[in-house]
């Protein structure tokens, strides 16, 4: 099973976190998930004028983990923070 942890940034400044509680049986659908919640997320907040970016995190229960990034063409990766779980949440 796979854990999601998504973290979504906006200019690099204003991150939001989620961590559903639900698991998924693959990888590959961990990080399906994380991509569409990640669009909802960022259509949600309504920056559109700032750099984006989300990073999708799916930790495996044998200690694997795959990170992917979702954004803008060429931008920057903005600095995610450490601790994803501390940052506000978007409901």
């Amino acid at each position: 099973m796979f854990h999601l942890v998504l973290t979504t940034c906006f200019a690099g400044i204003l991150c939001y976190a989620s961590e559903p509680g639900i698991d998924y049986s693959s990888a590959e659908r961990c990080l399906q998930q994380g991509a569409i919640l990640s669009g909802l997320a960022r259509a949600q907040v309504d920056l559109r004028q700032m750099p984006q970016t989300s990073r999708i995190v799916c930790s495996g229960a044998d200690g694997s983990t795959e990170t992917v990034y979702v954004g803008q063409a060429g931008a920057t990766l903005p600095e995610f923070p450490d601790d994803a779980l501390g940052l506000p949440t978007l409901d």
